[in-house]
């Protein structure tokens, strides 16, 4: 699937982090590890604590590891990526895209001044900080579960999903994404009822 040019040119116009740039060129230079990670090679002109005071990317086993959503949000915003030594764009990077709703979603969090990780494999999708926050010294305030208008969620995933964030101490956030990109975020919670007196 192909993202709507138009929301990514009304995204790029938004964003104000290319200016913190300080026209240097950066360059984030990755190899690919598996079909949905990538080990960073090099940045030049970079700083690796830059990306993790971000919240972009992550430590494993000694490597430090980038998801394609956090490789097109640093395309975004102004890095040359190169991918075993080919640069590629960002629009050859969302076309690579899995699952357009996400990327929607990060950028949407991203542009709001939130940190956010996107979480593989797990009961939800992404990992959000408080703005201000630091994801290397605070855990995640919100867990975001992705619900795709018009195909909903079932009713027990619903509440696993939600005992998982609680059980976590993290505010689970649906966030339906509509067929046009439009995102509207819902906040979920239990709560046990008052007995009368």
């Amino acid at each position: 699937m192909v993202m709507d040019s138009g929301f990514l040119n009304i995204y790029i116009d938004g964003l104000c982090i290319v200016k913190e740039m300080k026209n240097q060129e950066k360059v984030v230079i990755v190899k690919r590890i598996g079909s949905d990670e990538y080990s960073l090679v090099k940045i030049d002109n970079g700083d690796l604590h830059e990306l993790e005071d971000r919240g972009i990317g992550e430590v494993k086993n000694d490597t430090f590891v980038l998801k394609p959503i956090e490789l097109i949000y640093l395309s975004i915003i102004g890095y040359r990526v190169m991918i075993n030594d080919n640069e590629v764009g960002v629009d050859e990077l969302i076309r690579e895209a899995k699952n357009p709703h996400a990327l929607t979603v990060y950028l949407d969090m991203r542009k709001r001044g939130y940190f956010i990780k996107p979480v593989v494999n797990g009961p939800v999708d992404f990992l959000v900080w408080d703005k201000g926050k630091s994801p290397v010294s605070s855990s995640p305030r919100y867990m975001i579960k992705i619900v795709t208008e018009g195909l909903g969620i079932q009713v027990m995933e619903l509440l696993n999903v939600l005992k998982y964030s609680e059980s976590m101490g993290a505010q689970l956030v649906l966030a339906l994404v509509s067929s046009e990109g439009v995102i509207t975020y819902y906040k979920a919670f239990t709560f046990k009822p008052v007995k009368g007196g």
